[in-house]
């Protein structure tokens, strides 16, 4: 094989990157935020009937494009984004420049209310585009203030832009974001000692805890949201899930979670979907014909799908009493179950211990996938060199005992 042929050899499968203007690809390559692992071709002032000489960018692997893939218009206007599968071009579509640019850049305004040190708001930018590139401003929505194609493109090779995830998304970047999220704001909580393990509601003495209560503050938010409509929007176009209309969130911690997977379809994927949930007790006062049971169900029409998205799956059993709830609803269909974490543990109790996992009976009994954007073997992989050896044994007898899974 020639040099040439190499530079723009093909690929089995992943995203292609073309028609950027030469010299800009590293640019490019730092608005795209890949993962240190991904396996990236560059190749430099290959000869365009377009532009004259352009660069290209290949990334392999199976990745998911959100909307912040439109940020590449900044610095490449005439950029195509090609998606190939088993060597061919599945999808090729241009890159527009976007009307806004939300929490990106900062404002040259020293003074604009978004550079505040205690809570700054999200910055928010209206994009100007010139008839050239170097036309193009970022007009700041707070101060006025612009921010001229110079200063954008600075802001861009000095990494100092925030993208909340990155414009192409892989199983493993969430998987990696939503672990560090979970450690780093305490939501994965250890006991004092290998002798005051966590009583789960089985009874079962639980060498860790998982709590997303505690993720409350804007940061974590918005980390949950972009790790479940990143994740959910990824099995959408695996075609691991069914299209749905209603994503459920079981009260009480699955009811942020619904409306943040919600909320981060439409904004990062463009897809429009109703979140319902469930109240703990049934509507006793005002208009009892609606919402008795499940919140948002007055909009829900038989036959339509349903997405359930929930914290944990120990058990199973709350899971179980969520598909009995729906049921109210009359003919629906759940079209699978997303969860942050699967403990991977066996049905039953402290004393009963089945010999089914809990994913395994739900997927069986009731027809229904489960999905989990973090598992007990990707967290205990990360953290057992940290654990002292007692605690990491009381991993092990837990697992030996409860577990659908052997930890070492």
């Amino acid at each position: 094989m020639s040099d040439r042929q190499l530079l723009v050899s093909k690929i089995e499968n992943g995203i292609v990157i073309d028609h950027i203007p030469a010299g800009k690809a590293f640019l490019v390559l730092k608005l795209l935020r890949l993962d240190p692992s991904a396996r990236v071709l560059i190749a430099l002032n290959v000869d365009s009937r377009r532009l004259g000489v352009k660069d290209i960018v290949k990334v392999e692997g199976s990745y998911l494009t959100s909307r912040e893939i439109e940020l590449i218009a900044l610095v490449a206007p005439n950029a195509t984004l090609n998606i190939i599968e088993g060597w061919k071009i599945k999808e090729k579509r241009p890159i527009g420049v976007p009307e806004v640019v939300r929490g990106v850049f900062t404002c040259p305004n020293p003074l604009c209310p978004t550079n505040s040190k205690y809570s700054p708001p999200r910055p928010i930018f209206r994009v100007e585009a010139g008839d050239r590139i170097e036309a193009l401003r970022l007009h700041c929505k707070d101060c006025g203030s612009t921010l001229y194609y110079g200063s954008i493109i600075e802001q861009i090779d000095r990494g100092t832009i925030s993208l909340e995830g990155g414009g192409l998304v892989s199983k493993g970047k969430i998987e990696r974001v939503f672990l560090d999220l979970l450690l780093r704001k305490g939501a994965l909580r250890l006991p004092p000692s290998a002798r005051e393990p966590f009583i789960l509601k089985s009874g079962r003495p639980s060498p860790y805890f998982i709590n997303l209560g505690v993720l409350t503050d804007g940061e974590s938010l918005a980390t949950l949201k972009w790790a479940f409509a990143s994740y959910i929007a990824l099995l959408l176009e695996q075609g691991e899930i069914e299209d749905f209309e209603y994503i459920f969130g079981p009260s009480y911690k699955g009811i942020s979670l619904a409306a943040l997977a919600c909320e981060g379809l439409n904004e990062l994927y463009g897809m429009d979907k109703r979140y319902m949930y469930d109240r703990k007790e049934e509507k006793a006062y005002g208009d009892t014909s609606a919402d008795r049971v499940i919140v948002g169900a007055g909009f829900f029409k038989p036959g339509q799908r349903i997405l359930v998205v929930d914290d944990t799956i120990t058990t199973g059993a709350t899971k179980m009493d969520t598909f009995e709830k729906l049921k109210l609803l009359g003919p629906h269909k759940v079209v699978g179950l997303v969860v942050a974490v699967d403990r991977q543990e066996r049905m039953g109790d402290a004393e009963r211990v089945e010999e089914k996992g809990a994913a395994e009976y739900i997927e069986e009994e009731m027809g229904v996938k489960v999905y989990s954007i973090q598992n007990v073997e990707g967290i205990y992989r990360i953290i057992k060199d940290s654990l002292d050896e007692e605690m990491r044994r009381l991993w092990i007898e837990y697992y030996a005992k409860y577990g659908t899974t052997t930890l070492e």
